[in-house]
């Protein structure tokens, strides 16, 4: 069980900090120096490792199989780019015919006018 000890500045009680010599009180924020006969030291905190871990990759041994497990997302990813370059290239090819017919239209719906007008 931990004794308390009391702040000189409020005279709050304080619980020693294990490992320290000096804490700061809980309730006024003063420095203390912790007495001797209360100075703990922390208990380490211990784990167990799990020896369930898998062996270590090599890549001298692993690279055909990690490069055979890439390789579908490397085809994914340049069909991916030729697709975007081909709509690249056909999205204002489209834009332009469409606007050049629109206009070719125009013209041609306009020409019986034109004709008309100058009689």
């Amino acid at each position: 069980m931990t004794q308390s000890f009391t702040c000189s500045a409020c005279g709050a009680p304080n619980y020693a900090e294990a490992d320290s010599i000096r804490m700061a009180c809980a309730y006024c924020g003063a420095n203390l120096t912790i007495p001797e006969h209360l100075r703990t030291k922390s208990i380490p905190n211990v784990r167990e490792t799990s020896s369930k871990t898998g062996p270590a990759i090599s890549p001298e041994i692993d690279a055909p199989d990690l490069f055979r497990k890439a390789q579908p997302i490397a085809v994914k990813a340049w069909n991916l780019y030729a697709y975007w370059t081909w709509v690249r290239w056909l999205l204002p090819a489209c834009l332009t015919l469409i606007i050049v017919s629109l206009i070719i239209c125009a013209a041609l719906g306009a020409l019986p006018l034109m004709y008309n007008l100058f009689r």
